[in-house]
């Protein structure tokens, strides 16, 4: 168990919170997600899963919305088969069409998200960890600016378990060569951070919703933060 995580407001001057949090810790690696994190895609994929539950008559209520935060399409995809009567990768199919449609046309970086992600670039090695498909991950990096800024990215093709398993957190220590204990992680949602902290990785979560309540060291409003950016600026 990790204690009650420290909020970071975004007008504070001074790095103490973190401070208090992490005290000389500082990561050899780190690892963000994307949807939701670096890029204003979570609304896109929630406008994907609206489609497609619509196309298979499947009512998309509250309280499936929220179950469905932060899951792939590997797994939302037999859901909704299973609530429709039809067949499970043809739902993948449409939910990944649709989703990289969306993406391709209208994604946007998180602000400040390229500012922190040069900030740290020049510190420590950096990777993506997304719950997307790889087809899905590489078009959001490439329409956010983000092609050339990570030494790895995994997405949930390339591990046998999506998050909130640790996998995919796992799987990006190793690609950086980083032991997962050395890593920090930046995560929006509740099943990313699950993950990250299940993989042994300090957690700094920027929910993207009042209805998602991560698990992690410390909650911070957004990646403008000046107490964040305060941080990670004095990293040696």
């Amino acid at each position: 168990m990790i204690p009650a995580p420290t909020r970071l407001e975004k007008s504070a001057g001074v790095p103490s919170a973190l401070m208090d949090v992490f005290g000389s810790w500082r990561p050899q690696a780190v690892v963000f997600d994307c949807d939701g994190l670096l890029m204003d895609t979570e609304s896109l994929w929630v406008q994907t899963q609206r489609i497609v539950c619509e196309d298979l008559g499947v009512h998309f209520d509250a309280d499936l919305q929220h179950q469905l935060v932060g899951l792939p399409a590997s797994r939302i995809g037999p859901l909704m088969a299973e609530r429709s009567g039809t067949d499970p990768d043809a739902a993948i199919t449409r939910l990944l069409d649709v989703n990289e449609r969306l993406v391709s046309e209208s994604g946007r970086p998180m602000p400040g998200a390229r500012e922190l992600v040069t900030i740290l670039g020049a510190k420590v090695p950096l990777a993506v960890a997304s719950n997307s498909a790889r087809r899905i991950l590489d078009v959001a990096l490439g329409r956010g600016g983000f092609d050339s800024g990570f030494a790895a990215t995994v997405s949930s093709d390339d591990v046998p378990r999506p998050k909130p398993a640790p996998d995919i957190y796992l799987a990006a220590a190793a690609a950086v060569g980083s032991r997962p204990e050395n890593c920090l992680v930046f995560e929006d949602s509740e099943a990313g951070a699950s993950a990250a902290v299940a993989a042994g990785m300090k957690v700094v979560a920027v929910p993207q919703t009042a209805s998602q309540r991560p698990l992690a060291h410390a909650l911070c409003d957004s990646l403008e933060s000046v107490e964040l950016l305060a941080w990670v600026t004095a990293w040696k």
